[in-house]
């Protein structure tokens, strides 16, 4: 029986075109250290960490590998450098929401799988940290919602795709994957949860599809499509 739903969040609960948004975010964030690091080699050791974040093993939070592989490569220590990225998300990152959408049915939708006694995820890759990710989730309105857990790279140990992320999101649930619908708009990112037996919703508005690996989602469709299907799912106590 299905006891949790999994929302995606960049291009599903958010609607945005991924590329552009990623791009206007290095655009703003090489410059703002510029006093520190070359804004070319903070953006490259910065992918480079991001990647070692998306491979990690789970022996340590994505934060830690991330600053474990960052700071060194850009020769700085974390007591001076994190105090800048808390300024950057605070004052630069939330310059970000013009190129974000915003569609009311996101509140919506999560609020009727409230509303029905699911248990709510927000299961955003979790390569952000958590001042980034709650910027993200005030621009798509849904901040206020009582989530059961909001991954992010202070609290996880993997990232999307890989399919311990979403085991690690299921035993902080104390759920089983065949109890669980993940929601996204990626086809690899988010559909490899049906490997693990979860249920599959294919979000159509901002696709994401690199074409392999190929993953059939067991439901698809618009927004709205979604908010029908979470409107038409019984209630659980």
């Amino acid at each position: 029986m299905l006891k949790a739903i999994l929302f995606d969040l960049d291009g599903t609960l958010l609607p945005l075109d991924l590329e552009i948004f990623v791009h206007r975010y290095f655009e703003i964030l090489g410059p703002f250290f510029a006093h520190k690091v070359e804004p070319k080699i903070f953006l490259k050791e910065l992918m480079a960490a991001t990647e070692a974040m998306i491979n990690n093993p789970g022996n340590f939070t994505n934060e830690e590998v991330f600053m474990e592989n960052f700071l060194p490569a850009i020769k700085q220590n974390k007591e001076e450098i994190f105090p800048l990225f808390e300024d950057f998300y605070l004052t630069e990152f939330p310059k970000l929401k013009k190129y974000a959408g915003h569609s009311p049915l996101a509140a919506q939708i999560v609020g009727q799988a409230v509303d029905k006694g699911y248990k709510i995820v927000l299961a955003t890759n979790p390569i952000f940290p958590k001042m980034a990710t709650e910027h993200r989730m005030d621009w798509a309105g849904i901040n206020k919602l009582p989530w059961d857990l909001v991954t992010t790279y202070e609290n996880s140990r993997y990232s999307k795709p890989n399919p311990a992320y979403f085991r690690e999101v299921c035993s902080k649930l104390a759920i089983i994957p065949g109890e669980c619908l993940m929601v996204g708009n990626d086809v690899q990112e988010d559909l490899i949860a049906g490997t693990l037996g979860m249920k599959t919703f294919l979000v159509t508005d901002c696709l994401i599809d690199r074409g392999n690996p190929v993953y059939t989602p067991d439901y698809q469709g618009s927004l709205e499509n979604l908010y029908e299907f979470i409107c038409n799912l019984p209630e659980i106590s």
